[in-house]
């Protein structure tokens, strides 16, 4: 007989945390959904014109450079995640805003399976508990062995998040995930950000 080892590998993790000032931002985001969803009355609409896979409607994907407090969201969501990356001994020296924008979903409105590539994402559960909608997170396996010894199947490509406001989730944004369809009269509103992993510039002596 040989040697064998076995190696568990590709674990994947993701973090959720209460905001501490929710309060503060949940009015305002409302506000600002209220104020983008009436174009006739307001005249405002920074919506993109391209589909993607969110269908609901949403703000600009740089909605931090239209909205002073999602820049100032963007960057309180940041700092706890930095505070995660310290404690979990993370190789990220520090984190900086990319994109982010607003949700919300109507009657029947959901998004497709779909990732935010390189990147360190987070939602903000805003208005989701009076919603059916739930955060699925999906596998991009495509082939699971199993043994014959195994009495049942414990393993599920799609693991779900019943969220509540308030609530932040941050994730490796190359990991696939879903909304299912609002089956309620009520919108749902999440707000999302991306951040990008920053290494400071290397002080170089000048001679």
């Amino acid at each position: 007989m040989i040697e064998i080892t076995k190696t568990p590998i590709f674990t994947q993790e993701i973090y959720t945390f209460n905001l501490p000032n929710f309060k503060i931002y949940e009015e305002q985001i409302k506000q600002i959904v209220l104020v983008e969803n009436n174009k006739a009355i307001h005249g405002i609409d920074t919506s993109p014109d391209l589909e993607c896979n969110v269908k609901a409607k949403r703000t600009a994907w740089n909605s931090h450079k239209k909205y002073n407090i999602l820049n100032k969201l963007s960057s309180d969501i940041a700092k706890y995640i930095e505070q995660i990356i310290k404690t979990e001994n993370y190789d990220v020296p520090g984190i900086e805003t990319i994109n982010c924008w607003i949700n919300w979903y109507g009657k029947g409105q959901n998004a497709l399976p779909h990732n935010h590539r390189s990147t360190i994402s987070a939602v903000l559960f805003v208005d989701v508990e009076d919603t059916d909608a739930v955060l699925m997170f999906h596998s991009d396996q495509n082939l699971v062995l199993h043994k014959k010894t195994d009495t049942h199947t414990n393993y599920s490509d799609i693991k779900t998040l019943k969220a509540h406001n308030g609530l932040v989730v941050c994730f490796d944004g190359s990991i696939f995930h879903s909304v299912t369809p609002n089956l309620s009269d009520h919108n749902r509103v999440t707000f999302a950000v991306n951040y990008t992993v920053h290494y400071p510039e290397p002080e170089r002596n000048e001679y």
